[in-house]
């Protein structure tokens, strides 16, 4: 799944000096992550460019081609206090985003996309850092970013949880290049090797399938067989989730379904590939951190 950054709409310009942003990351015992978050979406500048400008600011954070500090530490600048704000967010133990699945197919879920402008925004901010050799302030940005990212599928659709899997690749991306460097300290190499060994489980991808799922009963609601057959599937299909060992269960019960709900039902493949994939990402890192 590749969603560009707040749709691609970003501005380049160059030759501004920007600092890094300390934070103190003790949480505190109350206070909801969610609600900061929130501001931070409000304080995030952009502008409309270019297809081609947009293509090449995916591939810088995709790590598929070298960043350009001339070119992004305006926008940069720009973000810095929404990147501050996301990272006092971090703080907090408690992310409920006050998603409300009563309203069904119509529940927002724009919070997803401003939240993979922000994060991915911070990725950038951490290679600007890098750029300046500001080891330190990269290190705050990396932990602030994992958490963030982590926070967004809190609680989400599979959407949602599909963001967060692309923001901590993105961010574990980033480690790895830190890594590699070998400008660490054996103290900020701690903090880092901490902040990932507490992703140790990955995302809840098997709870974000169920409220989708559940969300599609209610469509079915007057469909006896389409809701007998979604029953069938959502029990299956969560399992696989879980359990790989259930994954030709839960193809059969897709395939068995009326082709109109087949159809709208998550590629689980697609699902287990995400997960595992993210898993391997968090174990090489960790290895890389030792």
């Amino acid at each position: 799944m590749k969603i560009a950054l707040k749709t691609a709409s970003i501005l380049f310009v160059s030759v501004i000096s920007v600092g890094a942003i300390t934070v103190d990351h003790q949480m505190p015992a109350s206070g909801n992550a969610a609600l900061q978050y929130w501001a931070a979406f409000s304080e995030v500048r952009d502008s409309v460019v270019s297809a081609e400008q947009a293509k090449e600011l995916n591939s810088v954070l995709d790590g598929t081609a070298p960043y350009d500090d001339s070119r992004y530490q305006d926008l940069v600048r720009k973000n810095q206090l929404a990147l501050k704000i996301m990272s006092r967010g971090t703080r907090f133990r408690v992310c409920d985003w006050g998603l409300d699945y009563d309203l069904g197919a119509d529940m927002p879920v724009e919070y997803a996309r401003e939240a993979l402008t922000l994060g991915r925004l911070n990725v950038l901010y951490t290679l600007h850092l890098l750029n300046s050799g500001d080891t330190e302030g990269v290190v705050h940005a990396l932990v602030a970013g994992l958490r963030f990212s982590h926070d967004v599928g809190n609680g989400g659709s599979l959407f949602a949880t599909t963001v967060a899997n692309r923001l901590l690749k993105d961010h574990l991306r980033a480690i790895a290049d830190v890594v590699r460097l070998g400008r660490l300290t054996a103290d900020q190499n701690s903090r880092l090797r901490k902040a990932v060994a507490e992703l140790s489980q990955g995302l809840d991808w098997s709870s974000a399938m169920k409220r989708d799922l559940e969300l599609l009963s209610r469509d079915y609601a007057q469909n006896p067989q389409g809701a007998a057959a979604l029953n069938r599937i959502k029990t299956i299909y969560i399992a696989a989730v879980s359990d790989q060992s259930n994954w030709v269960s839960a193809e059969q019960a897709i395939k068995a379904a009326p082709k109109d709900l087949a159809n709208v039902i998550p590629n689980l493949g697609g699902v287990l590939k995400q997960k595992q994939d993210l898993l391997h990402a968090i174990s090489q890192t960790r290895a890389a951190l030792q």
